[in-house]
């Protein structure tokens, strides 16, 4: 059966990243909650001792009372977010960081790179509504551990797609098994050799710490890399004897993350072709 090797990405998918018309969520493990629009994902982890989110999105109220609306949808409680963890400095991950900061006063983590690359490279420098507005209370960088409660997310450097770009490795639960999740904070190569090649560095050295870690779950940060939305869709409507589309073993999340090594062959290719 013939299979994409690479996802389908047109100027429309890029300018859903911007529609704040649509938003979706499930629970897919016990503990983990997806909240999406149509091209970007952020995701809730519980522990013991409140609610960790990872990401947000895009910078805008709506998105900001989808990830609280969902929150309470699935029975927790907004107000035990207790941290909010950022993967890298785009603002469709920065997003709406700045009503959830005003409203339950986490502490925020980022990268130090990547907090100076936000204030200094917004992604749209003529846009005000994407530029730095909150503040980054801890830096966090390759080797470092981030508990609260019963979970403990495990920190790693893959610069490439972002100067400071940000990945990270933390345990899931579903009917009392735990399962290793990995996030990988980068998504679409960029576009000059140098960075390339980093990015390809960050992403072999990620899975060498994924094949350490046992990681058999794979989380995207965009829809458009992994049949987002309609794993979101599954999930809302799986039955009890159905596997968790998430899970998908070690060598699934190697196959997952070829992907992207794809991704920058053909960014490569693009390259090559401009000295021809």
């Amino acid at each position: 059966m013939k299979r994409l090797e690479t996802p389908i990405i047109t100027e429309e998918t890029i300018s859903g990243m911007e529609d704040m018309s649509f938003f979706t969520h499930a629970l897919i493990f016990d503990d983990l909650l997806i909240i999406a629009q149509k091209e970007t994902n952020c995701f809730v982890l519980k522990s013991t001792e409140g609610l960790i989110v990872l990401d947000a999105i895009w910078p805008c109220r709506e998105a900001f009372d989808a990830i609280v609306s969902a929150i309470r949808d699935v029975g927790w409680k907004p107000e035990d977010i207790k941290k909010l963890v950022l993967t890298h400095g785009h603002a469709d991950h920065t997003g709406c960081g700045k009503w959830i900061v005003e409203a339950y006063r986490p502490q925020t983590y980022l990268s130090r790179r990547d907090d100076r690359f936000w204030q200094e490279e917004p992604v749209k420098k003529e846009r005000p509504d994407t530029w730095k507005d909150y503040q980054i209370d801890v830096y966090i960088k390759e080797g470092d551990v981030m508990v609260l409660g019963d979970k403990t997310i495990w920190v790693y450097d893959t610069p490439g797609h972002t100067p400071g770009g940000l990945s990270f490795i933390f345990p899931v639960t579903e009917e009392g098994k735990v399962y290793q999740a990995a996030l990988w904070g980068g998504s679409n190569p960029p576009g000059d050799l140098a960075s390339v090649t980093c990015y390809l560095r960050s992403l072999d050295h990620f899975l060498k710490k994924a094949e350490e870690k046992n990681v058999s779950v794979a989380l995207s940060n965009h829809t458009a890399l992994d049949n987002g939305l309609e794993r979101i869709a599954y999930s809302q409507k799986r039955m009890s004897y159905m596997p968790n589309i998430y899970l998908v073993g070690q060598t699934g999340f190697r196959k997952y993350c070829q992907l992207f090594r794809n991704l920058c062959y053909e960014r490569l290719d693009a390259l090559a072709a401009e000295f021809l």
